[in-house]
């Protein structure tokens, strides 16, 4: 920095000087070139200050100068790049190895032995797969006829509802589809059905349900008294089959607790494992996508012996911290274009309306349905899941101040109190199922609840279609829970 101390006194003696009226050339030159000389020290000491915070900053790093493969360091899954490089602050060489990952379906990367071992299993067997490729062709040439005898029948069944029965028989009613213009024709045809005997198979009849309903008395007693044993078990009556992973297939078992009498929504999982060379088991993603290369090793161009739709790794993850639930690989698809879809195993009642515009409802369908629309769910930044606030109104909560889309489990699930006895239930499709139980000496206390959820992704809005079938999802349906929680105070939480 400049010292203006020293410019303040070459000013004054030059004031001196002028005073004394004899100020002279030299004088002048003397007093410049003083000022010219202290400039000239101020700039060289800026200079070197601006030098030496340079240097300060550049001391903190190394630079790299070679990058070379290191021979004998890859292994099975890796290869290894060794960097060769120079302190800055004091010149010292270093070297250091960086590891290059193999190649998946989501990023690039190296070749990994198992990728050359796959090349090779797959070059051994194409004999094989052609021979069968060959015989497969020849099946269905013979059976051609088949399609032919289709047509030429004109009408083909496509549906079979119950009709109106009496107190001896009951009626189905037929719906068929033409072939040749492509028309649906419900009630085309009817088929009865007589009673069941001792002997013979049948429908039903009222003198079997009124014998059931006095079954129905006895059997009522008994379960009141199978509720007081302990331990007791749950008898199983339904199973639901979900896939869980790539690598598996998970089976879901339900029924109800001989202990409480209680509807269990999830009573037992387990998986079934992937088949290998040694033992059966389900095919996996992998599997399929080995047979998808192989056909189109021995066919040429594209397609799959699947039904055609890509394959994204999904996984679920509950997020603590946040009490979140994070969906891995969700945001890739909505990239993509998919959209999210939020489903839940319960029991489920359409509304109906006739080609006369008489409305009604349909049959209870129980299993995997539809929780909303196209905009029920959004995928975050973070691939977190957020339900839209208002998709399970609750009367007791003020939702206006909120986002329009919420991560909490709470709002997963449609929370009410029935005032008739005074406990706390959720609403779960067609189910009331009750948070809370009723002691024998009046006391309430909370229940493990858990609810059975999943995710699928699709290309369409669900809007289009009257029904979202399993063969227009994009993906497999990802399960997971919103379960209750009331270790310190009740609240719902996410589970796997």
């Amino acid at each position: 920095m400049i010292d203006t101390n020293q410019l303040s006194a070459l000013v004054s003696a030059f004031r001196v000087e002028t005073e004394k009226e004899s100020i002279s050339p030299e004088t002048v030159g003397k007093l410049l070139q003083e000022i010219l000389d202290l400039l000239a020290n101020a700039s060289s000491d800026t200079e070197r200050k601006i030098l030496d915070d340079w240097k300060a900053l550049l001391s903190q790093y190394t630079v790299v100068y070679d990058v070379a493969h290191a021979t004998g360091m890859a292994d099975m899954e890796h290869m290894f790049l060794t960097l060769k490089g120079r302190s800055l602050r004091n010149g010292a060489s270093f070297t250091s190895s960086v590891p290059l990952y193999g190649a998946t379906d989501l990023k690039a990367g190296i070749m990994t032995a198992a990728h050359v071992q796959a090349i090779m299993a797959l070059q051994s067997s194409l004999p094989q797969v052609r021979s069968a490729v060959t015989a497969l062709q020849t099946t269905v040439q013979q059976h051609g006829w088949q399609l032919s005898a289709i047509q030429a029948a004109a009408y083909v069944v496509t549906d079979i509802k119950q009709g109106v029965g009496n107190a001896t028989k009951i009626f189905l009613s037929l719906t068929k589809h033409d072939v040749r213009t492509g028309e649906d024709f419900p009630g085309l045809g009817s088929v009865s059905i007589a009673a069941a005997t001792a002997n013979q198979a049948g429908a039903m009849t009222a003198a079997h349900v009124t014998s059931l309903a006095n079954a129905k008395t006895d059997i009522t007693t008994l379960q009141s008294q199978m509720r007081n044993v302990r331990g007791a078990g749950v008898v199983v009556d339904g199973a639901s089959v979900y896939h869980i992973a790539t690598d598996k297939v998970g089976i879901m078992l339900f029924g109800y607790n001989l202990a409480t009498g209680e509807r269990e929504i999830e009573a037992q999982s387990f998986y079934l494992s992937a088949a290998s060379q040694y033992a059966a088991g389900v095919m996996t993603a992998q599997h399929v996508k080995q047979l998808d290369a192989l056909r189109q090793a021995v066919f040429g161009g594209s397609g799959s012996f699947a039904d055609l739709r890509p394959h994204f790794p999904l996984v679920i993850e509950i997020n603590k911290g946040t009490h979140s639930l994070i969906l891995r690989g969700a945001l890739a698809l909505v990239n993509k274009g998919y959209t999210p879809y939020l489903f839940r195993y319960s029991k489920k009642r359409n509304r109906t309306k006739s080609r006369e515009g008489v409305k009604g409802h349909g049959a209870v369908r129980k299993g995997w349905n539809v929780v909303g629309k196209a905009d029920t769910i959004t995928i975050g930044p973070l691939d977190q899941v957020k339900i839209k606030k208002n998709v399970f109104k609750h009367p007791d909560m003020d939702t206006s101040e909120l986002e329009d889309y919420q991560l909490e489990a709470r709002f997963f699930v449609k929370e009410a109190l029935d005032e008739r006895i005074g406990v706390r239930y959720v609403s779960f499709g067609k189910s009331k199922i009750d948070l809370e139980l009723i002691q024998e000496d009046g006391s309430k206390k909370w229940r493990k609840v858990r609810l059975l959820y999943g995710i699928a992704f699709a290309d369409y809005a669900v809007g289009k279609r009257d029904r979202l079938l399993p063969s227009h999802l994009v993906t497999p349906i990802i399960p997971f829970h919103v379960c209750t929680d009331y270790a310190k105070g009740f609240k719902w939480i996410f589970e796997k």
